[in-house]
């Protein structure tokens, strides 16, 4: 049921976010003709143009993600929405893995933006900046592989390849979820009377035990670290660097759950749709 749940929530997204997707990618086609031909008032047009065009699908990317969650589960479709023979867990894993993918998809789009920009203002091809960044980033695994040495080499940057794409899906998870939760917060008895506000105002409540169990957690990592300076010392760089990637990850993770627990309860005892 997730899956035709997910595939519900995509293709509603799917609407707004492809048609910016495809006005942005050919505004930077047209933006890297007028450099190749410098035309001064094509290149400020089309960069203006271009930096409104990113700041509207960041404020749509926002507006979807509140917005989709709101009508489908808090607002007149979550009637709809809550009488599927489907889990609290499986709307909200929904809810959260689209709006996370629609995010992956904007920062991709993005970096093929850059990359576009990129080859227009350089005196490169496509083809000598594609080589180019190739052989950097051989570059950079060939020095990784010759600190590391070993067996296990590839097995230590393959885990951290993973470990740093956990931190990253983690921390837009955060985000997410953190918006959730104050939605969800706005349909307990005190605040149900102005649902909108009541989701601002527990949005800035939410933030401040989250803010200072963050600071207490890395505050209490700087201590150990002073404790134990001699035994990491020891430790090997390649061990050392994957214990730190393992600790934030672990980190972004409990964050996640601490929000994505209350947001679950509150919606599967007291949902008040009225």
């Amino acid at each position: 049921m997730l899956r035709k749940m997910l595939k519900y929530d995509i293709k509603a997204m799917a609407q707004t976010f492809l048609p910016f997707y495809a006005v942005i990618l050919i505004m930077s086609v047209l933006n890297s003709i007028f450099i190749n031909f410098d035309w001064l008032y094509g290149i400020v047009g089309g960069s203006t143009i271009l930096v409104g065009l990113f700041i509207a699908l960041g404020v749509t990317t926002l507006v979807l993600i509140v917005t989709q969650f709101y009508k489908n589960v808090l607002g007149d479709q979550g009637y709809l929405t809550n009488t599927l023979p489907v889990s609290v867990d499986t709307i909200i894993c929904s809810k959260l893995i689209s709006a996370a993918l629609w995010i992956c998809l904007s920062g991709i789009v993005a970096m093929i933006v850059g990359f576009i920009l990129l080859c227009s203002v350089s005196p490169l091809t496509f083809s000598d900046v594609w080589q180019a960044a190739s052989s950097l980033f051989g570059q950079i695994f060939d020095a990784i592989f010759a600190v590391l040495g070993g067996e296990f080499q590839i097995l230590f940057v393959l885990l951290w390849i993973l470990l740093m794409v956990l931190i990253v899906l983690a921390a837009i998870a955060n985000d997410i979820l953190h918006f959730y939760c104050a939605m969800s917060c706005s349909q307990l008895r005190p605040f149900s009377k102005n649902r909108i506000a009541a989701s601002f105002i527990a949005y800035i409540i939410i933030n401040i035990p989250l803010s200072v169990l963050t600071g207490l957690v890395f505050s209490c990592m700087a201590l150990v670290s002073d404790r134990f300076q001699n035994f990491f010392a020891g430790l090997a760089p390649e061990t050392l660097f994957t214990v730190a990637l393992f600790t934030v990850a672990a980190i972004f993770v409990a964050m996640d759950i601490l929000l994505y627990l209350p947001t679950r309860y509150i919606l599967k005892n007291k949902l008040n749709l009225e």
